[in-house]
């Protein structure tokens, strides 16, 4: 019995340990400091409080969210704290088209 688990074992390791990994890219770029991210974060849930007081938390939420994640997909926290102020306003709003979301109007 020994025997044939130990046989089955050989032949799954080199059936699936030879396999070709493959390599893919990460979603985010990880060299952004923790507590920088989370300033950023707190940042814009502060900004949306007095900009749009009255938009729901949940949705302030995703937005930052989104905000962060788009941030850190397309650029490294070197490149972000390179950026012009030209390309600081080009960039958020480029973020605010791609996450900010408007609740659908109730109809009356």
């Amino acid at each position: 019995m020994n025997l044939k688990i130990l046989i089955l074992s050989v032949i799954l390791f080199l059936t699936f340990g030879c396999q070709q990994t493959i390599q893919t890219k990460p979603k985010f770029h990880g060299d952004y400091p923790a507590a920088e991210m989370r300033g950023m974060w707190a940042f814009c849930v502060t900004n949306f409080k007095l900009k749009a007081p009255y938009t729901p938390p949940f949705l302030v939420a995703q937005m930052c969210d989104c905000y962060l994640d788009q941030m850190r997909m397309a650029h490294s926290h070197e490149h972000i704290n390179k950026l012009n102020d030209n390309e600081t306003r080009e960039m958020g709003m480029r973020l605010i088209r791609t996450c900010n979301v408007y609740p659908e109007a109730k109809s009356t």
